[in-house]
């Protein structure tokens, strides 16, 4: 009996001491786990968008930034009459009632109702629905605060505050801050922060539960970047190609601004351009960065590239003499035309006329394959690897198609071979620059949410393509082609010394393959100073109407863009203008930015004569276009800072103005506060 006792007693306790063990575990030992699986189980999060980091231009002005708004959600559970709150909240989301009913009605927990509306007018909204609800119900008459199933969270806004400026460059993103196009989506690892995360609860039949007073998980937010892009270059170009394709009817036209010493990028632009604040509306064909993802046959300005190769590789002098037939050239099998007819010309004026005869001829001089690597060598056939997406090689011919003449004649001329805006700007900036092949580049630096550099772009020398020599005399000859009776007369600049060369293609025709007859693409590709190029610039216009020819279409635009950029950046003039007469155009007004910027010395030089005294206006409250207009009469030294409207100016106004005087502007942004939010509100 004792031992049975015993025993029983024996099984009792250590089933005790099991209990207590278990327990001790269970309370202390383990609950951290049982916490994290009954939060898993009862707790879930909503996930947010991110706050992406702020893309700026090389002096800080804001080109892409994050805004506060909210989005409004629904909990169709916990409405008391969701017919009503639909019928209320739909002029207020400008959403249609039906739609909001049958969504509410749904067996969903959680809805959104409108996502990022500018935070005051989702408060308001949500605000006058709860009143409206509360009065229909006894039990919340008059204490709209007790209205459960309705509210509101902060969530970032990606917006653009120059809207059209840049914007295929910039490209957008989506409703979720996820970069679509552009640099956007070239660098969205680093402008894309951390989700944040609308924290919720489950109840016993798993429908979502938002507390009253809502928790968002802290997001870290995204890495910002600055661009080589300079906005006030940008506005110009844009303005002056949106001109040209204006005036010429054309389908649309792009235009580059690059330093040809270092390959930065200065502006990229496209016509026709968009808003990236609304970018649903516009077409496909406008949110393309078109200098990166089109490609086009160049025409004459490819004649650069087959006469520095030419020079390069000795098979002819600049001096030699080459007889043009007198415009009309039978050569294997097919007729070369000039569109005038020319005798005996040099290699320095075949380029500068624009034969295609001559050019011809001088291919001739090469050997194919020679020929071929240079072509190579100046980076046509391959991408360039700017940092943005999309980019494509080109079409260039294969080294076997070198062995047919009459395709290595007509690639001498520019057709035959394609080549995107980007390729021909940094091959023309290895002509002229000495020959080094640089890789442009559009990112300036990336720095981390604190404010570290994690990135620096720099000048990236490839390889070296023309002898300093053969550049040297490739600027002069293009010289001729401006300040000579070239092709690319209109380009010219008072003050200046300019180099280009002019391209007129035939395009051809989709699904034919044949040469249109009527459509072309005109272009024009120059640097200024002539000895020491700082700017290179191009201008495509695409199919212009009337006038065709890229000396007549293109290269004015490029006159514009060139003196008022050099204006700007302060470049001195290497020659005396001898015209009192003033020529030089106003530079246009920058576009105005929210945030402001710190803004660029500048220090035209204005050579117009006075004859009568001078007295300094009252620039106050002026545009900086406007000064700049208004000041280039005087024969003054400008320095301008800032940006916005001007503010204080030093001599003051009344005072007398003396030639050569020093004269300085301060601007800044209106006093007056912009309401950035609902100006990018896509409804």
């Amino acid at each position: 009996m004792i031992p049975r006792a015993r025993l029983i007693l024996g099984v009792l306790l250590s089933l005790y001491v099991l209990v207590v063990a278990r327990a001790f575990h269970i309370q202390v030992l383990g609950v951290k786990g049982i916490r994290e699986r009954g939060a898993k189980q009862y707790g879930t999060s909503i996930p947010l968008v991110p706050e992406r980091g702020v893309i700026h231009d090389r002096n800080g002005s804001e080109l892409a930034v994050s805004i506060a708004t909210k989005s409004i959600f629904v909990q169709p559970a916990k409405l008391s009459n969701p017919n009503r709150a639909a019928a209320l909240l739909a002029p207020r989301v400008s959403r249609p009632a039906r739609e909001l009913k049958k969504l509410f009605s749904s067996d969903k927990s959680f809805v959104w109702v409108r996502r990022q509306m500018p935070s005051t007018a989702a408060d308001e909204a949500v605000l006058e629905v709860k009143e409206a609800l509360a009065a229909l119900d006894p039990r919340t008459r008059g204490k709209a605060s007790a209205v459960d199933g309705i509210g509101t969270v902060e969530e970032p806004k990606r917006f653009y505050p120059n809207r059209e400026l840049a914007a295929s460059l910039l490209g957008f993103t989506n409703l979720d801050c996820e970069g679509i196009e552009g640099v956007e989506l070239a660098l969205d690892n680093y402008l894309r922060g951390e989700r944040a995360h609308l924290v919720c609860e489950r109840d016993a039949r798993g429908r979502l539960i938002v507390p009253a007073s809502t928790s968002v998980e802290v997001n870290s937010k995204g890495h910002s970047v600055t661009l080589t892009i300079d906005r006030n270059i940008q506005h110009i170009a844009e303005k002056e190609l949106l001109a040209a394709v204006a005036k010429y009817k054309a389908r649309g036209g792009m235009a580059l601004v690059l330093s040809p010493k270092t390959g930065e990028v200065l502006a990229m632009a496209t016509a026709p351009t968009f808003n990236p604040n609304a970018p649903a509306g516009a077409p496909p064909s406008a949110r393309r960065n078109q200098p990166l993802t089109d490609s086009f046959e160049p025409g004459s300005t490819f004649k650069v590239f087959t006469l520095a190769a030419a020079l390069e590789t000795g098979a002819i002098r600049k001096s030699d003499m080459f007889f043009c037939e007198n415009g009309k050239y039978a050569y294997a099998g097919r007729t070369i035309h000039d569109t005038h007819k020319y005798g005996w010309l040099n290699g320095a004026d075949i380029l500068k006329v624009s034969s295609n005869i001559g050019i011809t001829k001088i291919n001739e001089r090469m050997n194919g394959d020679r020929f071929y690597d240079m072509i190579r060598a100046f980076g046509f056939g391959t991408r360039t690897g700017i940092e943005l997406k999309g980019e494509v090689p080109g079409i260039g011919p294969t080294r076997s198609a070198f062995n047919s003449r009459i395709r290595r004649a007509t690639v001498s001329f520019g057709q035959g071979i394609s080549v995107t805006p980007v390729q021909l700007a940094a091959g023309m900036s290895a002509v002229i620059n000495g020959g080094r092949m640089l890789k442009p580049y559009i990112v300036r630096e990336i720095r981390d949410p604190e404010g570290n550099p994690v990135y620096r772009g720099e000048p990236r020398e490839l390889r070296r393509v023309l002898s300093p020599r053969t550049s040297s005399q490739m600027r002069e000859i293009l010289g001729s082609v401006v300040q000579g009776d070239g092709t690319g007369t209109q380009a010219r600049i008072k003050g200046f010394l300019v180099g280009g060369k002019t391209g007129t293609a035939q395009k051809v025709e989709p699904g034919t393959g044949r040469y249109s007859p009527d459509k072309r693409t005109a272009s024009f590709i120059g640097f200024l100073p002539l000895q020491d190029p700082e700017l290179l610039i191009l201008v495509v216009i695409d199919e212009p109407r009337g006038q065709v020819y890229g000396g007549v279409v293109a290269a004015p635009a490029f006159n514009q863009i060139a003196v008022k950029t050099a204006y700007y950046l302060g470049i001195q003039p290497t020659e005396p203008i001898v015209d009192a007469e003033p020529e030089r155009p106003a530079k246009p007004e920058a576009p105005a930015s929210p945030g402001g910027s710190r803004g660029v010395h500048m220090t035209p030089v204005s050579t117009a004569a006075s004859p009568s005294p001078m007295i300094m206006p009252d620039l106050a409250g002026l545009s900086m276009g406007r000064v700049v207009d208004l000041m280039n009469r005087y024969p003054v030294k400008l320095s301008i800072s800032g940006s916005g409207i001007a503010r204080s100016q030093t001599p003051v106004a009344g005072s007398v103005l003396s030639p050569g005087a020093e004269c300085s502007v301060r601007f800044a942004a209106e006093s007056a506060p912009v309401k950035v939010v609902s100006k990018g509100e896509n409804r």
